[in-house]
């Protein structure tokens, strides 16, 4: 028993440490995957955000490109050919050709109003004329209410000034862009604009990455100079900065605007030139352009300079792309990965089941091995024993009464068979158990059968002074296809039984039943013994097995009866089983198909 607890506990141990260590194989694989998925996800979750801010920037910077290209001098209501800026006269009273500002009739639902900060200070719009040249705009180009409402946004933006002079200032001392090269020219107002405009879009292309030629084709087309004119007139040198974007605390409902400016340096005189933006209006069309990629996105202001770097911020306006983070899609159910630690579980337990078969067989065997040793050990010295001692006396002539003689000569003949029924018994086991048996089925009748078997059952029965009865109710007619010499072995293992376990009954009959019952014969052995034990009604009919009786009972044996008995009846085509008979004691019953 110790050497069997042993065996299980190196088993044990031996499978926890296989089992731990493919469960830590499975807990990192596991592991691996989920990481994979994740850094899946996220990469798929990056390129959707520049893909998503590229959209928006894309659109955005034709509408900025354009406004980056506006003549300077775009930003007054009407302006003479002859000059914009310099003359110091009135349009109005110079008597020169007034040519109207594309921007006065500017309509747009992302850039409302334009707008102009002079270098007294004064804040003007092209879209908000004033005197005269209110009047001529009233007449042609804009609605007087439409002027009304330009005029009040524009008096409501108190600190447009000073955010717009104080951004674009410090935007440009950080030198956060290239300024413009700026050469003196002599030529006229619109063909200095052309060319500023020409300039702008180019340091817009730098900026966005675009060709100088994409830009010059977007360009507007050249308006009617006066050549005349422009020889007569010298022009100053003229630089205008890029667009700086940034957010205005003047806005509406106290929110903060969005507004784009440059700067104007005309001669030694500082303009700043911008535009306000409809910022719900232009959020709300940028967020459509990636409605695909992010549904839930939010566009969030930021105050800081768009030089800082940020993975998510546009590179056209100070905002920031708000979305929500990556979310590891989960990979197939069984992956390949799973599948090979799937199969891998299943060897490994497969493994592990067939190696504590293995070793209870293993085991069992040592153990019947050992069992048997020792009951045939056991059952062989009595008669030994006797056989020694008997023949000695015989032998020296030491019994001298015949009588004597005779009975010592009987128990040599009854030890004698003993020992040949018990070595027939082994041997008809191994010959079962290697499947070397060969029974000889011949047709014969039930009267047969019972005439060849019954003799021997009865003397056995005789001999440990009980009495075999015979109830044969089937016809002695019936015939039967069977080896009456199996048959024969089968009954007598059971009525030796019998007789070795129901010997101390008060009632010493053996009972062997006969009946047919769904076209096979049975065979019913009954004692009126103590019977079998429940806690070994599934074991009786296992090899070494005597009913919870071990090898020093008085009652010998060595449990092989039962196991041969079951084996020659299965290989008969029939079957044994015990069954419970009312009143006590044992019944086993066999039965054979009939021929």
């Amino acid at each position: 028993m110790r050497s069997r607890r042993s065996w299980w506990m190196v088993f044990g141990l031996c499978a926890a440490i296989v089992l731990a260590a493919l469960a830590w194989i499975t807990v990192t694989v596991a592991h691996l995957e989920r990481a994979e998925a994740a850094a899946r996800a996220d990469a798929r979750h990056q390129e959707a955000l520049r893909l998503a801010l590229w959209r928006m920037d894309s659109w955005l910077a034709q509408l900025l490109a354009r406004e980056a290209a506006r003549p300077y001098f775009d930003y007054q209501s009407f302006y003479p050919q002859a000059s914009a800026y310099t003359s110091g006269l009135n349009p109005i009273e110079s008597g020169e050709v007034l040519t109207p500002s594309p921007l006065l009739s500017y309509q747009s639902e992302y850039f409302p109003l334009h707008y102009q900060v002079a270098p007294d200070g004064r804040v003007t719009s092209p879209q908000v004329p004033s005197g005269a040249l209110r009047r001529l705009a009233e007449d042609v180009y804009l609605p007087a209410e439409q002027i009304v409402t330009n005029a009040s946004t524009l008096n409501r933006l108190s600190n447009l000034k000073r955010d717009t002079v104080a951004c674009v200032a410090d935007f440009e001392s950080q030198n956060l862009v290239e300024t413009p090269t700026t050469q003196p020219v002599q030529v006229s107002p619109l063909q200095e604009g052309i060319a500023q405009q020409l300039r702008a879009r180019q340091d817009w292309a730098k900026r966005q990455g675009a060709s100088r030629e994409a830009v010059q084709q977007k360009a507007s087309p050249l308006p009617p100079t006066n050549r005349g004119l422009a020889d007569a007139v010298q022009r100053p040198v003229v630089d205008v900065g890029s667009l700086v974007p940034f957010w205005s605390s003047a806005g509406r409902d106290g929110a903060d605007e969005l507004v784009f400016a440059r700067s104007v340096q005309i001669g030694d005189q500082q303009f700043y030139q911008g535009f306000l933006c409809d910022w719900p209006k232009l959020r709300a069309t940028l967020l459509d352009q990636i409605e695909d990629l992010f549904p839930g996105a939010r566009l969030v202001r930021v105050a800081a300079p768009l030089a800082e770097t940020s993975a998510t911020m546009l590179a056209t306006i100070p905002v920031m792309l708000e979305v929500a983070g990556p979310v590891p899609v989960a990979g197939a159910f069984m992956s390949p990965a799973r599948w090979t630690l799937g199969l891998t579980w299943l060897a490994v337990l497969g493994g592990l089941v067939a190696v504590a078969v293995t070793l209870r067989a293993s085991i069992a065997f040592g153990q019947k091995r050992s069992r048997f040793a020792f009951a045939v050990t056991h059952e062989l010295r009595t008669p030994l024993t006797t056989f020694q001692m008997y023949s000695e006396m015989l032998a020296d002539g030491m019994v001298k009464d015949p009588k004597q003689r005779q009975v010592y000569l009987d128990t040599l003949k009854e030890e004698s068979g003993r020992l040949s029924s018990l070595v027939e018994n082994v041997l008809a086991y191994a010959r079962l158990e290697e499947g070397r048996t060969q029974t000889a089925a011949a047709p014969t009748t039930l009267g047969e059968l019972l005439s060849s078997v019954c003799p021997p059952l009865s003397q056995r029965a005789v001999s440990a002074g009980m009495e075999l009865r015979l109830r044969n109710e089937a016809p002695k007619q019936t015939e039967l296809a069977i080896d009456t010499r199996a048959v024969g072995q089968i009954l007598y293992n059971l009525v030796d039984n019998a007789c070795k376990y129901a010997a101390g009954a008060d009632d010493k009959s053996i009972e062997l039943k006969v009946r047919l019952e769904e076209g096979r014969a049975i065979f019913c052995v009954r004692d009126r013994g103590p019977g079998v034990p429940s806690a070994h009604l599934k074991t009786i009919f296992s090899p070494f097995e005597r009913g919870g009786r071990d090898s020093t009972d008085a009652i010998g044996g060595v449990g092989l009866g039962l196991a041969l008995a079951c084996g020659l009846a299965a290989d008969l085509g029939g079957g044994l089983e015990l069954v419970s008979p009312p009143g006590g004691g044992a019944c086993f019953k066999l039965s054979l198909p009939l021929g």
